[in-house]
């Protein structure tokens, strides 16, 4: 079975060459190699150059969601797999997740992404609480297939409408996913296809990529932003549900060092509600200061 692999990219040069080398490394041999540079400032482009990748450019950054749709539009191959630029595809990736789409039911195959960089406590957080697999087991219809390494059907994508281009940064993954299990398809979580995550995080990007997390997985600001919707998410979702599930679970595995950064979490989270919150009201005014003129 012929298969395209694409990459999404916006400055990924550090990481990039070794996630071309683990394609090409691969049992079951991609087809095609796609590259879909956003709009990358760095030598991204440069160092694709050097591997037998069609490298498609967006003049501008323009989003991961745009980056996948170019690539789906893109692809020669009805099977079309996705590996984000930090990651690291073991050799069998491909050949464990492509006999699942034998089955004509299933349209989307999703694999193991393990962390395997550990060298801050912001590492450790997030693989502690961003996990972005569902465990050692096989699963038929998880909540959704993370973006991070996946293969689905082309067609099947593109008459679904594709990603939504709104969600520049996180959670496209999670919609798409939603909308095919509605349309009564199935999709596979095969946890031996495996992809290694090469992310380094500190302290501020690790906060920042939670927020956007949150945000994006809830849909938490779609009816519109007001000051007491912030005040309650503050209280009633921040607090009782996102501190107290995260430091229980600490306490329970005697992650002793992660407490702090718990704690900041529990700070940051309304912090960046009520920063959303003043610039909508600034673009609600300026747009009635528009109308008015």
């Amino acid at each position: 079975m012929k298969l395209s692999v694409y990459i999404p990219c916006y400055n990924a040069a550090s990481y990039l060459e070794r996630s071309l080398s683990g394609l090409l490394n691969q049992t079951h041999p991609p087809d095609e190699i796609l590259v879909i540079d956003d709009g990358s400032t760095d030598n991204t482009v440069e160092i694709a150059s050097k591997f037998p990748a069609r490298v498609i450019r967006h003049a501008q950054n323009k989003g991961l969601a745009a980056a996948r749709n170019t690539a789906f539009r893109a692809a020669k191959n009805e099977m079309v797999a996705s590996l984000d630029a930090d990651c690291v595809a073991a050799p069998d990736w491909l050949a464990r997740m492509v006999t699942h789409l034998d089955d004509p039911d299933v349209v989307g195959v999703g694999g193991r992404l393990v962390e395997g960089v550990q060298v801050s406590v912001a590492d450790r957080w997030r693989r502690a609480h961003m996990p972005q697999e569902w465990g050692d087991s096989y699963v038929r219809n998880p909540k959704f297939l993370f973006g991070c390494n996946n293969l689905f059907r082309r067609s099947t994508v593109l008459n679904a409408g594709g990603y939504d281009e709104s969600m520049r940064t996180n959670g496209e993954d999670c919609d798409l996913s939603r909308r095919l299990m509605l349309a009564g398809h199935d999709l596979v979580y095969e946890p031996s296809a495996v992809a290694t995550h090469l992310r380094q995080d500190d302290i501020h990007s690790i906060l920042d990529t939670y927020w956007r997390w949150w945000k994006s997985g809830v849909n938490a600001y779609s009816t519109g932003m007001r000051l007491r919707t912030v005040i309650g998410h503050a209280i009633f979702v921040h607090f009782r549900y996102t501190f107290l599930e995260i430091v229980s679970r600490d306490l329970r595995a005697r992650r002793f060092e992660l407490l702090p950064l718990d704690l900041l979490v529990l700070m940051y989270l309304p912090y960046r509600d009520f920063r959303l919150w003043l610039a909508s009201n600034s673009a609600a005014a300026s747009q009635r200061s528009a109308a008015g003129a």
